[in-house]
């Protein structure tokens, strides 16, 4: 009897220790958390970063003729004051007898008849505005294009430029001819008179100060 008490403690010993052998440790994966991201391979940047916005002073075209009419009547004298009509002269009801207006065209043909940009240049323009001299536009003519985004400016510039010089001029040729490239995508061009109360030099003289950033990359005197 005490025989086969010993022999089945023995047994269940043995059971045991298979049992115990057998057991192995589970796998222990960590899985990312919810607030937890893999960055790409190669990608040592905690952060992205984004070009700082630069706010400009204008919105459209009429908005910086006007800082430009407005600035420099601020401090002219009586005699080299801006008098001006402004707009489309071929669309009467969008003019103004008072100052520089937004240039309203009623077909691409106004942009080269009033301003000097070719027709073929119409579809890039976003906003346009002038001010010109009531009397005669060959004394004092001022505009301001905005162009829409991806335009190339420098290559516009160039093409309004040729025109522009290969005009057949009525009542006189201008004597200079000014085109300045603001920021956002826009330009100013002035062309008229220098000299004997000519405002042309002083006019393109304030944009300088007026609108920063503002680069003169045109200055052609007329054949006289």
């Amino acid at each position: 009897m005490k025989k086969l008490i010993a022999l089945t403690l023995a047994l269940l010993m043995l059971t045991m220790s298979f049992v115990a052998c057998d057991k192995t440790e589970p796998e222990t994966t960590t899985e990312p958390t919810d607030n937890q991201t893999e960055a790409p391979a190669g990608d040592t940047t905690a952060e992205e970063t984004t070009e700082a916005v630069v706010e400009l002073p204008y919105a459209n075209a009429l908005e910086l003729i006007n800082i430009v009419f407005n600035g420099y009547n601020a401090t002219a004298t009586e005699d080299t004051m801006l008098y001006v009509a402004g707009g489309n002269i071929n669309n009467f009801d969008t003019c103004s007898m008072e100052g520089p207006a937004a240039f309203v065209a009623l077909a691409d043909e106004d942009y080269d008849q009033n301003l000097g940009i070719p027709a073929s240049e119409a579809a890039k323009i976003e906003s346009a505005a002038s001010m010109f001299n009531m009397m005669n536009t060959n004394v004092f003519n001022c505009f301001t294009v905005q162009f829409k985004a991806g335009t190339d400016v420098d290559a516009t510039i160039n093409t309004i430029k040729e025109n522009i010089l290969g005009r057949q001029w009525i009542c006189g040729s201008p004597e200079k001819l000014v085109i300045i490239k603001c920021p956002g995508d826009s330009i100013l061009v002035i062309w008229g008179a220098v000299q004997f109360g000519g405002i042309v030099d002083p006019v393109a003289a304030s944009v300088a100060t007026l609108v920063e950033g503002a680069t003169t990359v045109v200055e052609h005197n007329f054949a006289q």
